[in-house]
């Protein structure tokens, strides 16, 4: 599993009595993006992909009627590990499918590579994760979009199918292996039972998904939209004035209160990200040293250690 292209971080420090003109800047460096929610998976067996220009999600693989052909899981179903068969989502599994479709037109002379299959329907399945999810919100949670397509032994017996799918990180990033289904998980007060706390501090390096009642540096606190796949990448100024007023005012509304340690911190995508459905940026709460418990309304109350 990996992440999708880069992503440049920045933070600034929260003022006590006030918000945007008391700000110093904490460093900001472009660093690999391994972790929070841009997941997918490209796999030896089946891999993933969803719907694009050259897709279509009308019908699930074409040669499905061949003899050794594998059944292949459908929309609320799940599926364990690289195999797309389906599973009942009351056991152990690591995929539950949100959306289904094949490959049409040039797509299907393929196989089509990866970095085109993920420009072309990631930005999809992130559409996908929300509805099923209840909020496009998930980017502040450990639970991610995800994709699964044909491998290269179905696509030579004429299988062309893909499937967008949800899953929960754990703390290396890969898909966690759970039970019990996730459509809806993050309707009403969701995001915080899945909220994304990392040890790793947003403003250095990329977050790691940490259980927010173990030791950790950062909440994710607000995801902020900038534009669509197809619109042109913000540049570095225009994420970083938006960060600066959006973080800030996010992290206050977190807390409960404005505080003089506790920064606000900010990860935003680069242009490969971007054109897969990255299309907005992150807000932390981030501290200088680890917290044991949620700052989530923590007001003016000494941080836990």
């Amino acid at each position: 599993m990996s992440r999708q292209g880069l992503v440049l971080a920045g933070a600034t420090l929260l003022a006590a009595l006030t918000m945007a003109s008391c700000t110093a800047q904490v460093g900001g460096t472009a660093a690999p993006e391994t972790a929070n929610h841009a997941a997918s998976d490209t796999t030896a067996g089946p891999t993933a992909g969803p719907s694009g220009q050259s897709a279509t999600t009308d019908s699930p693989e074409a040669a499905d009627s061949k003899a050794d052909s594998v059944a292949v899981a459908e929309p609320g179903e799940c599926v364990n590990g690289n195999e797309p068969t389906p599973v009942d989502c009351q056991e152990p599994h690591t995929v539950e499918i949100t959306a289904s479709g094949t490959f049409g037109g040039a797509m299907a002379d393929g196989p089509p590579g990866r970095d085109e299959i993920f420009k072309t329907v990631f930005p999809s399945c992130r559409e996908e994760a929300a509805n099923y999810l209840g909020s496009d919100e998930y980017d502040l949670t450990t639970l991610s979009a995800w994709l699964l397509w044909a491998g290269e032994d179905a696509w030579a017996r004429g299988e062309r199918w893909y499937r967008c799918g949800v899953v929960e990180l754990d703390d290396t990033n890969e898909a966690k292996q759970r039970t019990g289904s996730i459509r809806g998980a993050l309707k009403g007060d969701g995001v915080h039972n899945f909220r994304l706390c990392s040890l790793p501090a947003p403003s250095e390096e990329p977050p790691v998904p940490e259980p927010c009642d173990r030791p950790h540096r950062a909440e994710a606190v607000a995801v902020v939209p900038m534009g669509e796949p197809t619109d042109p990448l913000p540049s570095e100024e225009e994420f970083t004035a938006a960060a600066k007023r959006e973080c800030e005012k996010a992290v206050v509304e977190y807390l409960g209160a404005q505080r003089r340690d506790v920064a606000a911190t900010w990860r935003w995508p680069d242009e490969v990200a971007w054109q897969r459905g990255f299309n907005n940026f992150t807000c932390y709460a981030q501290t200088e040293e680890p917290v044991t418990k949620s700052l989530r309304g923590i007001e003016n109350s000494p941080l836990p250690r």
